[in-house]
């Protein structure tokens, strides 16, 4: 819950307020939720309506139901990553950052979480050939953005090894 809180939030702050507060909601409820049966993507479509009633209520800045991606990246870098490797990852959150947010929320939710297309659609409230022709169009500009910034990466280690 934490990790998709902190995609839509950016912010691990607000990330660890947003989940404890559903969790406290739901304290009350737990023999309810007990007769869930599939918890995990039931409990994400809880936090996703949480965050989208919390900025809205914020006001702050006008926003659809979609995902905010400023800031930090969706894949941390870790120490072992050589040069590439990085600035492939780095590419890769330029381009999850590019994508609109109904399409970013797919994307995230099917292809970096790991939910089904099914669970995708009962989590955003859509149909579920919405989810599939969304992460199609997703993933053919994510593949557009992508050859691009992998020419640059290849351009800029070929001109590092002369």
């Amino acid at each position: 819950m934490y990790r998709m809180a902190f995609r839509w939030t950016m912010n691990a702050a607000e990330a660890e307020d947003l989940v404890q507060d559903v969790l406290i909601s739901l304290l009350p409820k737990v023999a309810q939720i007990e007769k869930v049966e599939r918890l995990g993507p039931w409990l994400i479509k809880v936090l996703y309506r949480r965050f989208v009633d919390l900025y809205r209520s914020r006001q702050a800045s006008p926003i659809d139901e979609t995902v905010c991606v400023e800031g930090d990246e969706f894949f941390a870098p870790t120490d072992c990553d050589n040069y590439r490797r990085l600035e492939l990852r780095r590419a890769l959150n330029r381009a999850l950052r590019s994508l609109d947010g109904p399409w970013r929320d797919i994307v995230l939710l099917h292809d970096v979480e790991g939910y089904s297309a099914i669970e995708v659609a009962d989590i955003l409230e859509i149909n579920i050939g919405t989810v599939k022709s969304r992460l199609h169009r997703a993933r053919k500009k994510l593949k557009k953005i992508l050859a691009e910034e992998t020419f640059s990466v290849s351009h800029a280690c070929q001109e590092a090894e002369r």
